[in-house]
């Protein structure tokens, strides 16, 4: 030690510790697919996407339409994909002179190339013999007809497979439901907020919506079911208003199911602070615009299902709600209210010897909540003039302070809402 140590002795302690935020501009794609065998990847841009998917799959499609809306909003920073176990993959092939066929299993590639006369039964034996017994876990099998199949040795492993674009694949009926698949995928990676699946199938996708209501996330889909937009009382529509799905939104497009209307929307205003941007009245890259009837709009509202139009010569997303007419900027606020409060107060008892049970002891406590609600303002979240109400430390039961738990704090606060229609009354005279 030197002589200035002895003389002037520091400790110096890090002074806080960082807790983790939830993040509501993270947007989670489920689908079927082999592309790799880990349950969920993270992507930053499309060009990531590039490397794992053909842009003619689903996966591809909805990734292009949540980045691909710079021109018309904000983008967000990355995506999450997640895995559907598949255990089965039906594999033919395109028949080519003298061209080279390949297959990926668990990130090994295998290779064949056909001769001057090739036959689709010479190509798949060739793969077959090129793979061999080399992939641990996974079976090849030849089935001696020009087609072959692969999957796990053990159903429900981990594994992964892909092929070369002269190689067409079909996946077998997963055993996996995408409701089982989205709670795996939140257990391996729950940084994303708004989910959006390659399937618009109404048991699915009701499925989704019921798992979702009960997590702090929300859920987007889409349909192009003629019936959305009549009356009746059994399309994916009727039935998840008549559920009051305050959790999950949808979209009527007669081309729903290649264009993800839904994913396009949220690519463009997730990226938005929560607070600050109402989903209605808001454009798209790449989605085609409906043509309704006033019947059709009709109905459609009043199965709470969204719509993109044209009005006054522009194509925009109407209305902005959940299946429970709540707006979906509302129900993201709230929870991003609700996610700051929680980790502003966690913060400040992790980074404290300790808050004493007195009324100083609870003002430190207040004084975090007024620092979200501020910030809450500052976003557009809530209107001016709400208030925090902290308990007076002797009006707290003697059983709950002696359970060390500090009363009730209470706050009330309005929501700042948004504009969406407007009426003006005027007077002429001459």
């Amino acid at each position: 030690m030197s002589e200035l140590d002895q003389i002037v002795q520091l400790q110096l302690t890090r002074g806080s510790t960082p807790v983790e935020t939830a993040s509501f501009q993270i947007p989670g794609i489920l689908a079927t697919f082999t592309n790799f065998s880990e349950r969920t990847r993270t992507y930053t841009d499309i060009d990531g996407v590039g490397e794992d998917f053909r842009t003619t799959d689903p996966v591809y499609i909805i990734a292009s339409k949540l980045f691909g809306q710079s021109t018309v909003g904000a983008v967000p920073p990355s995506i999450v994909v997640g895995r559907r176990q598949v255990d089965t993959v039906n594999g033919s092939v395109t028949v080519q002179n003298s061209t080279p066929y390949t297959v990926t299993i668990n990130g090994t590639t295998y290779s064949f190339t056909s001769d001057a006369s090739a036959t689709a039964i010479e190509i798949i034996a060739g793969l077959d013999t090129a793979v061999g017994t080399s992939p641990v876990g996974v079976t090849f099998t030849d089935n001696l007809d020009g087609t072959f199949t692969v999957g796990p040795t053990v159903a429900g492993t981990p594994w992964s497979f892909r092929a070369s674009p002269n190689i067409t694949l079909a996946n077998a009926t997963p055993t996996e439901s995408y409701a089982d698949a989205e709670v795996a995928m939140n257990e391996d990676n729950g940084t994303w907020y708004a989910l959006f699946t390659d399937t618009h199938v109404q048991a699915d996708v009701v499925a989704l919506s019921n798992v979702i209501v009960a997590q702090r996330k929300i859920f987007g889909t889409s349909s192009q079911d003629a019936a959305v937009i009549t009356t009746g009382t059994t399309d994916v529509a009727a039935v998840l208003s008549a559920a009051s799905a305050g959790r999950t939104y949808g979209v009527y497009l007669p081309t729903a199911d290649t264009e993800y209307p839904e994913a396009a929307w949220a690519g463009s205003q997730l990226a938005y602070t929560p607070g600050s941007n109402d989903w209605d009245f808001k454009r798209a890259v790449g989605v085609t615009v409906s043509k309704l009837s006033d019947t059709a709009r009709v109905n459609l509202r009043n199965k709470n299902m969204n719509m993109y139009t044209r009005v006054g010569g522009v194509n925009i997303f109407q209305d902005g709600n959940m299946f429970d007419a709540s707006p979906i900027d509302e129900v993201i606020g709230i929870d991003w209210l609700y996610a700051r409060l929680q980790e502003g107060i966690y913060f400040r008892l992790i980074n404290s010897l300790k808050i004493p049970m007195t009324n100083p002891g609870l003002v430190i406590i207040e004084n975090e909540i007024r620092s979200v609600l501020s910030q809450a303002e500052a976003n557009g979240l809530i209107d001016r003039g709400w208030n925090v109400t902290t308990p007076d430390v002797l009006d707290i039961p003697e059983n709950m302070r002696a359970a060390r738990t500090a009363g009730v704090f209470k706050f009330n606060a309005r929501l700042a809402g948004s504009i969406r229609k407007i009426q003006v009354t005027g007077f002429l005279s001459v």
